[in-house]
């Protein structure tokens, strides 16, 4: 931003990226001078979901607009919005332009505000030269550069999304969720689950194939989820798994048994198994190597799964 202060003269600016991970129209400030904080939050949430000349600009134009363009070719008075009146204007603001940024794919990063204290100062030549900025600035409010660079090590199989702490799930631009992630009984399975016991959990589908969620953190409270289909890991059967976190759960063989319509016998049959793939020699040790191993279903999981093998 330095080099575009010393081509053009501003009073204030904000350099916004859209903050993608919440699953809102939210925006968070990258790099701001001459914009009082009150001004910078109302820019990043109203200004993005309320002001028509915005509105104008996320959809229509593929340019930056000052105030005088609003007027002269979408006959919007941007001195009369609420923006103006309530934010701009009493920061000391007359003029000041808006610049929608944008990727090759077309994919939306976020905005750059610029304002002027003197209409004099908001040029065409000003504009012109903040266009030019545009794909170096569009990069930079890229918050999802440092995800993708992982997700591009995925299989092309994997599925993709973002999670915010409340709960939005909001999908990776270029990746599917698939239809594990967009399950909602799945998301609400995640977040219930205590992730301090695991970032990786197994999901079994009802034809009994395995799949693998992990849980990354981003930026922030926002969580990555990445599932993708493996085999079963050590040799366990989709009955296996189930019994494995139940028994990591602490519950007793005939308390399996209730949860999945099984006799407690078959569960001390299914548990030995599971002692001898795992090489463990007690339940407490088994269920310690299930969390430390990543091999906890979900529990969203429990009782899909009915193939001959899992029985």
């Amino acid at each position: 931003m330095e080099v575009l202060r010393e081509l053009i003269p501003w009073d204030g600016y904000a350099l916004s990226a859209w903050d993608i991970g919440t699953g809102t129209h939210r925006h968070i400030t990258l790099a701001s001078e001459g914009y009082p904080t009150d001004l910078q939050d109302h820019m990043n949430d109203a200004f993005v979901e309320q002001n028509p000349g915005f509105r104008v600009l996320h959809t229509r134009v593929p340019h930056a607009l000052r105030w005088l363009d609003l007027a002269r070719d979408w006959e919007i008075q941007f001195a009369r919005t609420s923006s103006a009146e309530e934010h701009l204007i009493p920061a000391g603001f007359t003029e000041g332009a808006t610049m929608c940024l944008r990727l090759p794919d077309g994919r939306y990063t976020g905005a750059l505000h610029v304002s002027w204290k003197k209409s004099a100062h908001a040029t065409d030549e000003a504009r012109r030269i903040i266009e030019g900025f545009r794909p170096v600035l569009a990069r930079a409010c890229d918050l999802l550069s440092d995800v993708q660079h992982g997700v591009q090590d995925l299989g092309p199989e994997a599925h993709v999304a973002l999670v915010s702490a409340e709960g939005s799930i909001t999908d990776m631009p270029g990746r599917s969720m698939g239809p594990i992630l967009s399950d909602p009984e799945v998301l609400r399975d995640l977040i219930r689950e205590p992730t301090y016991r695991a970032r990786r959990f197994l999901w079994a589908s009802t034809e009994g194939l395995c799949h693998r969620i992990e849980l990354v953190p981003w930026r922030g409270r926002t969580t990555m989820l990445v599932e993708q289909r493996i085999s079963w890991p050590f040799g366990l059967t989709s009955r296996e798994a189930e019994i494995l976190r139940l028994v990591a759960d602490g519950m007793s063989n005939p308390q399996i048994g209730k949860e999945l319509f099984i006799s407690p016998r078959t569960v001390s049959t299914h548990v030995e198994h599971i002692l001898h793939k795992l090489n463990c020699q007690s339940r407490a040790q088994l269920a310690r190597f299930a969390v430390d191993a990543d091999l906890l279903l979900m529990g969203s999981a429990l009782g899909r799964a009915h193939s001959t093998s899992a029985r």
